[in-house]
């Protein structure tokens, strides 16, 4: 947690291995298995070839290479719970296991809980089974193109191997002999014993397993950078408080095995009671492991700072994912929601002024609103700047979302301080919030009279272009932000959000106007229904005829802050949410927003879907508007199928076109799906 790396196999026949600091998996052969008593070689399939590059170096006559055996997917039973992942043959057990938890406060926490929740490792478990008459020989072993030496010489007390002192492996069997050779076969043959031939890539262990006997290794793999590792501000990783390198990391991780293993097991048994079916606890567990594996704790000026970072594209705490993953962070680190919402406040909010398209050279004032990102792969932006945002764009990948982000904030302090009752918080920030009302009204019209509740003007950022949404790379019926009702929802929910934080600070007056904003976007959505198509167009304007799942997002918020009573379809927004009931009853249909494989299709006029916003809206549908519809335990087989066969080489991803991953990819927003363990409590 909060270490930006990872270990990833399982894709059989290919590469995988340890990461850090990357948008995507490694690429690098794996291996681990065992030698029999008639020297064949016995490999779970987590690696391309076998074939190295010895025979640059030796006659092929010189070459050891002994016969290999690559079990088949047939003969592995693979067990993929919420923290332990496993993979088992009649001779092999392997497991690794990634614990998570609550990260403690800093502000509040001991050194020591501290420590526990920041080490960066990750915990394995190797069993040879010996069920011959012979003798085997057990391995473990990883390529590393930046080469290995072994810890042994660092550290007398454990064996393993460690990469510039970045990464490693451990265990404190004293049994094990290290090796380090260009494959596994050489290194089994007995050619040469040297754990010191520092010129090869592949490191590793090997250990004998008697005749009928069984030989378990506990191995921990850890990472650990020193110093500054961002640019244009001076940040490091928590862990560096409390370990001063990779050999005390591995020290550590292996001397508190059994507390890490027995947390990972509580998380197992927590996912596998729920009433989930086996792909929502497959989607759950899968989620989980690329969020955190995108995290980083950090620190600037001994105070923490902690990113999530954008899968593939590494962009850092982009505000359009943080609201999604926001449900996540309060279950598990509600302070993580603060510093989030504090660092964009501190350093990447700005104010401008707006205008109408219909007349874009007379400008108004706009107000306060927040950068889509921090910057990318550690780079920070300039403040008041993200690394995605360009002017002169009209709806288009890489334009403007200052209306969204403006609304992306709101919630997210609303949904916080419900969730948490920091009064603290929200008496800090009193004057921010005063600005984000007035800032939404002034994007509605500067001119109060003319007011519908939704967005109609532009940011001059954009420098005539026009904003677009978090759905940046649909077409206009989610794309675009203007007239747009999925938007439309979110600024209502804001209004809402913001007449509970008014009330709670004490200002009734501000109370009261949010009140009536939220009323005029209500009244607005719903007269947009229109009877002839049986929804609500997506955009109202220019004829739209897009029929979008996303109408019914917004419910999330106040359903999340505890204000239920506005989501009821008896209750004080009832006509809305009426529309909304009869808005998805069309949407749900094959062919309008159903694929035929039973997957969500969130716009009928764009084949594309966000994984995040399917689990979001599923969520919204069955929980909040007692909405099911024929064929949804198929649209669970459906859209974890899209994990598994669509996104086979990028783990976890969220943007896919027809269930194929096409973006978006190894990434951390589906932890949206957190909210499903919440249904029918």
């Amino acid at each position: 947690m909060g270490s930006f790396a990872s270990f990833t196999c399982g894709m059989l026949h290919n590469n995988g291995g340890f990461a850090a600091e990357s948008g995507s998996p490694a690429d690098n052969n794996f291996f681990v298995g065992f030698k029999n008593q008639d020297n064949k070689i016995h490999y779970l399939p987590f690696f391309k070839s076998t074939k190295s590059d010895a025979e640059r170096y030796v006659q092929e006559n010189q070459a050891q290479n002994l016969e290999g055996f690559i079990y088949k997917e047939k003969d592995i039973n693979r067990s993929y719970e919420w923290a332990t992942d496993a993979f088992s043959t009649d001779q092999i057990q392997f497991k690794i296991q990634t614990p998570f938890f609550n990260i403690p406060d800093p502000s509040l926490a001991s050194q020591d809980k501290l420590k526990e929740a920041s080490c960066p490792s990750i915990f394995m478990e190797l069993i040879i089974n010996n069920t011959s008459n012979g003798s085997y020989e057990g391995f473990f072993a990883l390529e590393n193109n930046q080469r290995w030496s072994p810890l042994s010489s660092k550290e007398k007390h454990l064996k393993g191997m460690i990469s510039r002192d970045s990464f490693g492996f451990a265990t404190d069997n004293t049994d094990v002999e290290e090796f380090i050779d260009f494959d596994v076969s050489r290194a089994l043959s007995n050619a040469h014993t040297t754990p010191h031939f520092l010129i090869a890539p592949v490191g590793g262990f090997k250990f004998h397993v008697a005749a009928g006997e069984s030989k378990t290794i506990r191995i921990c793999m850890g990472n650990y950078l020193a110093g500054n590792i961002v640019f244009n501000r001076e940040m490091s990783y928590w862990y560096t408080k409390h370990f001063e390198g990779i050999q005390e990391v591995l020290t550590y991780a292996l001397e508190n095995y059994d507390l890490y293993q027995k947390i990972s097991l509580k998380r197992d048994e927590e996912l596998n009671h729920s009433s989930l079916n086996e792909d929502q606890k497959f989607l759950i567990a899968h989620a989980t492991r690329s969020y955190f594996g995108s995290t980083q704790w950090l620190y600037e000026n001994d105070k923490p700072v902690w990113i999530v970072n954008e899968g593939e594209y590494v962009m850092m705490n982009t505000l359009d994912l943080t609201i999604d993953m926001l449900f996540f962070e309060l279950k598990w680190n509600p302070w993580t929601v603060r510093n989030v919402l504090e660092h964009f406040v501190e350093n990447y909010s700005y104010t401008d002024r707006i205008f109408s398209p219909e007349a874009p050279e007379k400008t108004f004032e706009g107000g306060i609103s927040f950068a889509h990102d921090m910057g990318v792969a550690n780079h920070f932006s300039p403040d008041g700047y993200s690394s995605y945002e360009c002017s002169g764009l009209d709806r288009k990948c890489f334009s403007y979302m200052t209306g969204e982000q403006l609304t992306n904030w709101i919630l997210i302090a609303g949904v916080y301080f419900a969730k948490t009752q920091d009064q603290n918080f929200l008496n800090t920030h009193s004057q921010v919030l005063k600005d984000c009302l007035d800032s939404l009204l002034n994007r509605d019209n500067p001119d109060p009279q003319k007011r519908d509740g939704l967005i109609h003007y532009e940011s001059t950022r954009t420098e005539g272009g026009g904003e677009i949404t978090t759905y940046d790379s649909l077409d206009h019926s989610l794309g675009q932000a203007r007239n747009n009702i999925y938007l439309g929802g979110k600024c209502w929910a804001s209004y809402i959000a913001l007449e509970h934080l008014f009330h709670a600070l004490g200002d009734g007056e501000r109370g009261s106007i949010a009140k009536e904003a939220a009323a005029r976007s209500a009244h607005t959505l719903s007269k947009a229904f229109d009877p002839k198509l049986g929804f609500i167009p997506a955009v109202l304007e220019e004829g739209n005829k897009s029929c979008i799942i996303p109408a019914v997002e917004a419910l999330i918020y106040p359903w999340e802050m505890g204000l239920k009573d506005k989501t009821q379809i008896d209750g004080e927004y009832s006509e809305y949410i009426q529309v909304l009931f009869k808005h998805i009853q069309h949407c749900m249909q094959p062919g309008v927003c159903l694929y035929e494989d039973g997957g969500w299709k969130l716009s009928n006029s764009a084949d594309n879907s966000w994984m995040s916003k399917i689990c979001l809206s599923q969520h919204i549908l069955r929980e909040i508007m007692n909405f099911n519809y024929e064929g949804e335990r198929k649209s669970d087989e459906a859209h974890a199928n899209w994990e598994i066969f669509g996104s086979t080489s990028q783990a976890c991803s969220d943007q896919f076109t027809s269930g194929q991953a096409m973006g978006s990819l190894y990434y951390p927003r589906i932890v949206t799906n957190i909210l499903w363990l919440s249904e029918n409590n």
